[in-house]
């Protein structure tokens, strides 16, 4: 299978309802560059697996989608994506910390708490991608958790030092 090389377009948005929306109506027509990031500072309407939302304090935590064009990538071996951007995320966490996990396919555990969640929307043409559009909720800076969800971690938490967010994104793409 063939690699190539993506060049990353960051664009950063004060606030928005989904990442993954945002692209998807962005790109309607193919209008994006392959590489397009889109990540904002508070996200109203986070998305993630089977209607699930996010919740994300605003300015604390990394919140952005990317859109990717993987043509070169068949339409059966989607599952890739999942174990790249997954593998990717925990080699970024385990710069700051360890014992850092992931349950398959969207989740990023810290042993037994949630850091982060992915959400991967593919458009297939034939037997190739299209599109993909990977969204993903990292926490980062912040404190307290006041949703339903049964057992979110942010790196904070775990390391009780703040952090760039941006500067962590940036790791992402490398």
């Amino acid at each position: 299978m063939e690699t190539k090389e993506i060049k990353f377009q960051k664009t950063h948005l004060k606030e928005i309802g989904s990442t993954n929306t945002y692209l998807q109506e962005s790109d309607k027509d193919r209008l994006l560059p392959e590489g397009t990031i889109v990540y904002c500072d508070i996200q109203r309407s986070g998305r993630g697996q089977r209607g699930n939302s996010w919740e994300s304090e605003p300015y604390k935590n990394l919140t952005f989608s990317l859109l990717l064009r993987p043509e070169h990538i068949p339409a059966n071996r989607q599952f890739l994506l999942s174990e790249i951007v997954s593998l990717a995320t925990v080699d970024v966490l385990n710069r700051y910390a360890t014992g850092f996990s992931i349950k398959w396919p969207n989740d990023i555990y810290w042993h037994d708490k949630k850091i982060a969640g992915i959400l991967i929307e593919n458009v297939l043409s034939g037997s190739t991608f299209s599109r993909a559009i990977i969204g993903m909720g990292l926490n980062i800076n912040q404190k307290n958790f006041y949703s339903d969800a049964p057992n979110p971690v942010s790196l904070y938490q775990i390391t009780g030092r703040t952090y760039k967010i941006e500067k962590i994104l940036d790791e992402f793409t490398e």
